[in-house]
């Protein structure tokens, strides 16, 4: 199960305290009485509810989180988010809407990072990313993803849509579970999207035995002959963006493989918008002088040519592939891009990531590597 499109009535009477950017609502005690009526009884409880219109605000409670071993896609860690709003949404009018929960002693209970547009005389609020984040989630403490109930859910949700004149919640493209625990969101009205997403789950192995756990043994002998091949090529290597030259090189030659396969199939380029670009490079740039890059970018080379690119985002827990493409040239005959995902599903399951997720909807690549799938 998971949420798709969530449109949800502004119910009249229900509030908790919000707090913007410069304003304070305090509820009166009618409003608590009714915050108090949509709680259940249990440990864990939803005391007030903050919303802030600017990343810094948010900031110490979204990492707090973070750094909790939330529950959460990487496509919602602050850093990812706040670049896509700096270099993307904030030039197509969007605003920061980050709504945070918190408990009785405050500590941030969870966060709901969105975005609000007016589109078609609605204000909608939706997740950050677009077609770039494949996945969406709100990032969630253990305990409360556990204990919410749907009447406090849509007690939050209706207080931020009466003070931020919110229309519609459109939350789309949601995991039916985040790790053990079933996605809170799917409490409320969903309805199943059409695409599940593929996943390769390492089941705690590393290195080549994490790619037996994701893959056949004729298929990783078929790969091991044309990486025979591909070796064979002068200066075969596999490399990583270390160096923000490093980074330009990947990103054109990604670009130009990513265009090409495009133009074939008739389908338009969503990666010749300005602002995509710079979100890309800015995102695989911050952090690269640390080793920690928000998009780690991998690439195969031979003959003095990148012939396949991987580009990546992890929380500790899960990567997931934002993009990968492969050379149109000779090369392309020996596979470059599957040779490459089974070295990132090898590289991965070393540092002890648990899973690669490559998106939702079917392709052969991702059915040849991936034995599981989720719900969307």
């Amino acid at each position: 199960m998971n949420v798709c499109d969530v449109a949800v009535k502004i119910v009249a009477g229900i509030h908790f305290k919000a707090r913007g950017m410069n304003v304070v609502y305090r509820p009166d005690a009618s409003e608590l009485s009714a915050v108090a009526a949509a709680a259940p009884t249990a440990a864990v409880r939803i005391a007030r509810v903050e919303t802030f219109e600017n990343f810094a605000s948010a900031q110490p409670a979204w990492l707090h989180l973070e750094a909790s071993n939330a529950l959460m896609t990487p496509y919602q860690r602050y850093r990812w988010v706040s670049l896509w709003h700096q270099h993307v949404s904030s030039r197509q009018g969007g605003l920061p809407l980050i709504i945070v929960a918190r408990d009785a002693r405050d500590a941030p209970l969870f966060v709901l990072p969105l975005e609000r547009q007016r589109r078609a005389g609605l204000t909608i609020a939706s997740f950050f990313g677009g077609t770039h984040a494949n996945l969406n989630s709100a990032i969630w403490q253990r305990d409360i993803a556990a204990a919410v109930t749907a009447d406090e859910l849509r007690a939050v949700l209706s207080l931020v849509a009466d003070r931020h004149r919110i229309d519609v919640y459109r939350f789309i493209v949601q995991p039916s579970r985040l790790g053990a625990f079933d996605n809170p969101l799917a409490l409320l009205p969903h309805q199943r999207g059409p695409d599940d997403v593929y996943v390769a789950n390492f089941e705690g192995h590393a290195g080549p035995q994490a790619l037996k756990a994701c893959s056949s043994g004729s298929m990783r002998k078929r790969l091991r002959a044309k990486e025979r091949k591909l070796q064979e090529l002068p200066q075969f290597r596999a490399l990583e963006a270390t160096t923000p030259a490093e980074v330009e090189r990947i990103l054109a030659a990604f670009l130009q493989q990513k265009a090409a396969h495009l133009a074939d199939q008739g389908i338009r380029n969503a990666f010749e918008d300005k602002s995509i670009l710079e979100f890309l490079r800015a995102a695989c740039n911050d952090g690269l002088a640390a080793g920690a890059p928000v998009i780690e970018l991998r690439a195969l080379e031979a003959e003095g040519d990148i012939i396949a690119v991987f580009g990546g985002i992890n929380d500790g827990r899960r990567t997931s592939c934002m993009f990968i493409s492969y050379t149109t040239g000779p090369a392309r005959q020996w596979s470059p891009g599957l040779i490459l995902l089974a070295k990132m599903i090898a590289h991965y399951a070393d540092r002890g990531i648990g899973s690669l997720d490559l998106g939702a909807g079917y392709a052969p690549y991702k059915a040849l590597y991936c034995q599981d799938t989720e719900r969307v």
